[in-house]
C-alpha cells in the first residue's frame, strides 16, 4: 500500500479508502485512478494483516427476523450493497421473531468481531439487546424504529393514516384492521396512525380486531374469516402488511365476495407481487433500498467515529383496483 501511495502521489489514508470504494471520503477520479494502479502493479490486499493494523474487522452483522420475506430480502440487500460500496461484508442472521434467538445472534456476531450491527429485528419494550448496551459496538435500527437510538425507517404512523384518508374518502363507513404481531414497532405505529384518523370520523364504525396478530399470509386468512363471521361485515380493511393482504384476499374469495367490489382492500409495503394480484393490490409503499443503503451509512459513520442522525422516510399509497371503487352505501 506505501508503493500505490508513492505511485499515485497520495497518502497512505487515501489510498486505503479508494481500495475500499469509499466514495463518502474519497473522488470517484480518484478511486479509479488508485483501483487501476493496483491491478496493474498486482495488489492484493490482505484482509488479516488489515484487520490487524486497523483493529477492525471490516465486518458488519445484520439481524433480521426471516430472510424468506420479500421485503426484507429487499432491505438486506440495500445494505450489503451499500455495505460493500463502502469496504465492509455484511453477514446476516435471521431470527425468526424469538427474542432469544435473536441475543443468541447479536452475542454470536460481537464474538465474531463486528464493527457494527443493524437492527432490523426487535421487540418493542426491548429493543436494545443487553451486551449491546456494555459492548461499545455502534449500531443502528432499520425498519423499526427505536427511540433515543439511530433509526431509519418509514413514517408507518403516516402510512396507517394514508390508508384511514383513503377509505373515508371513497366512502367507506364500517372499516376494520387486519392487525400484526403485537410487538412489532411497525405494525403498531401503522394501526395507531390508521386509528388516530377514524378516531376525527366518528361517522366510521372500526370493527374490533381479534387479539393477537401476525404477518404471515396464514394470518390474514385466519383473522379475517374469523372477522367476517360476525354479524356486521366492514365494506373495507386495512392489512398492515401485503402478506396478510393476500391472506384476506383469500378468505374474502372463499366466502364469495369480490376484493374491489364488495370489500376494499388495502395492504403495506407495496411488494412487487402486489400489482400483478388477480385483484392488483392497493398498498403502501416505502423506498427500502434507500432505507437500506442509507442504514448502512449511518452505521459506517458511527464505526468511523462520526456522528449520524436517523431518518424517518415519507410513504406513499399507491391505489389500485383493490380499493378504487367508491364504496357502495346501502
Amino acid at each position: 500500500m506505501k508503493q500505490l501511495a508513492e505511485l499515485a502521489g497520495l497518502d497512505i489514508s487515501t489510498v486505503s479508502r479508494a481500495l475500499r470504494g469509499d466514495s463518502r471520503r474519497v473522488a470517484a477520479s480518484t478511486i479509479e485512478r488508485v483501483q487501476a494502479l493496483a491491478r496493474a502493479t498486482g495488489y492484493v490486499p490482505d484482509p488479516v494483516a488489515s484487520s490487524l493494523r486497523s483493529g477492525r474487522s471490516r465486518l458488519l452483522g445484520v439481524v433480521v427476523p426471516i430472510l424468506t420475506d420479500i421485503v426484507m430480502g429487499i432491505l438486506v440487500t440495500a445494505i450489503e450493497e451499500a455495505s460493500r460500496e463502502l469496504g465492509y461484508l455484511s453477514t446476516v442472521v435471521a431470527t425468526h421473531g424469538d427474542p432469544a434467538v435473536r441475543s443468541g445472534a447479536v452475542s454470536l456476531l460481537l464474538k465474531r468481531k463486528v464493527d457494527g450491527l443493524v437492527l432490523c429485528d426487535s421487540e418493542m419494550g426491548h429493543e436494545v439487546p443487553a451486551q449491546l448496551k456494555s459492548s461499545g459496538v455502534p449500531f443502528v435500527f432499520a425498519m423499526r424504529r427505536c427511540d433515543g437510538e439511530v433509526s431509519v425507517t418509514a413514517d408507518d404512523q403516516r402510512g396507517g393514516a394514508l390508508v384511514a384518508e383513503h377509505f373515508i374518502a371513497t366512502g367507506h363507513r364500517q372499516v376494520a384492521v387486519v392487525p400484526g404481531p403485537a410487538n412489532a414497532r411497525t405494525a403498531v405505529d401503522r394501526m395507531t396512525g390508521f386509528l388516530d384518523v377514524m378516531a376525527e370520523h366518528p361517522e366510521v364504525q372500526v370493527a374490533p380486531s381479534p387479539t393477537g396478530g401476525g404477518f404471515g399470509v396464514e394470518d390474514g386468512y385466519r383473522f379475517v374469516t374469523a372477522l367476517l363471521a360476525r354479524k356486521a361485515r366492514p365494506t373495507a380493511l386495512f392489512c398492515t402488511n401485503d402478506h396478510t393482504a393476500i391472506g384476506a384476499a383469500r378468505a374474502l374469495a372463499d366466502l364469495g365476495l369480490r376484493v374491489g367490489h364488495d370489500v376494499a382492500l388495502v395492504g403495506y409495503n407495496d411488494i412487487p407481487q402486489a400489482a400483478y394480484l388477480e385483484t392488483p393490490l392497493s398498498s403502501v409503499r416505502t423506498d427500502l433500498n434507500l432505507m437500506g443503503s442509507t442504514a448502512a451509512q449511518r452505521l459506517v459513520s458511527l464505526v468511523d467515529g462520526e456522528d449520524a442522525a436517523g431518518m424517518t422516510i415519507e410513504p406513499t399509497l399507491v391505489v389500485r383496483a383493490s380499493s378504487s371503487v367508491p364504496a357502495v352505501i346501502s
